[in-house]
């Protein structure tokens, strides 16, 4: 459960790095975030002591396709932030739970009262928190909410479906190499990226600032906590682990306070705190852990 709040706020330090890098095209931040995670995790790799190569053949398929729905996330949820104002996309990305909700109970039939009680009084929170927001006058279009508002939505669907598939193969007894998926979903980020930067330019750009915020972005921002949502979603009840995600809208804003000035009212305060409680309500309830799980992360 630990590994999951980790990995909540460390994402929510995305959008710090991200208004600090000046300069740099879209495309060229999110490859950039993969290639330096990517090598951070190859370090990461080679370090362990029990680090033994995989022939590709040997390798799941189904680790590859959960790694491209990783990345596909990582993509969406920038792009989202990109067209939307941050609020919104970040309370949309955070419906993942409920997609998971979903997905147990038309799969599996499964859902427990706490879990959806939890769910609703942290989306309340989460609603309070955004309320009375004028977007439009902060320069956004319509056309542009709505594409932004796709984008995420997108993203916590495949979120909601990636926990939900590892926490389904590791209760099967089914080996999950959360290392493998995590180093995939970052190379396949910097290939399929990596057209799209013949197109721009980023001269004048590549400055020392950027750099350091760019390796912030990519170590702490995407590498770690990527690696901790693999580990959390073989370890922890999918649905609990996406509702603890819901904290991520709230911490991204406490960290905006501190570090960009962005000041929060009474009322931000308050639903911070209902928000909180539906997640720690959400944690009362009574999980299984699966039978048998091969780790080898």
């Amino acid at each position: 459960m630990l590994y999951s709040f980790l990995c909540a706020t460390l994402w929510a330090s995305t959008g710090i790095f991200v208004k600090f890098i000046d300069g740099l095209s879209v495309p060229y931040i999110i490859w950039g975030r993969f290639l330096i995670a990517f090598l951070f995790g190859l370090l990461f790799v080679q370090s362990r002591a029990k680090f033994q190569f995989t022939p590709l053949q040997q390798r799941s398929y189904s680790e590859y396709a959960l790694a491209l729905m990783m990345t596909a996330y990582y993509v969406l949820a920038t792009y989202s932030f990109f067209y939307a104002p941050v609020a919104v996309a970040a309370l949309l990305i955070a419906l993942a739970p409920l997609f998971t909700f979903l997905l147990r109970l038309f799969i599996k039939g499964e859902f427990h009262r706490n879990e959806i009680l939890g769910f609703v009084i942290a989306f309340i929170g989460l609603m309070l928190y955004f309320y009375g927001k004028d977007y439009a006058g902060e320069g956004y279009s319509t056309d542009a909410i709505i594409v932004g508002g796709v984008c995420a939505l997108s993203a916590a669907i495949l979120r909601a479906a990636f926990s939900f598939i590892v926490w389904e193969s590791v209760g099967k007894g089914r080996s999950v190499d959360a290392a493998n998926i995590n180093n995939n979903t970052l190379l396949l980020g910097v290939i399929l990226l990596s057209p799209a930067l013949f197109l721009q330019s980023a001269s004048g750009a590549i400055t020392s600032p950027n750099i350091s915020y760019l390796l912030g972005l990519g170590v702490i921002a995407t590498f770690v906590p990527n690696m901790l949502n693999n580990l959390s979603s073989m370890k922890l009840n999918p649905t609990l682990h996406n509702i603890i995600g819901m904290s991520t809208p709230i911490s991204a804003s406490i960290m905006a306070w501190i570090f960009l000035g962005e000041e929060q009212d009474a009322l931000a305060l308050v639903a911070m705190l209902v928000t909180v409680s539906g997640i720690f309500l959400s944690m009362r309830t009574p999980v299984k852990k699966p039978a048998t799980a091969t780790e080898q992360a």
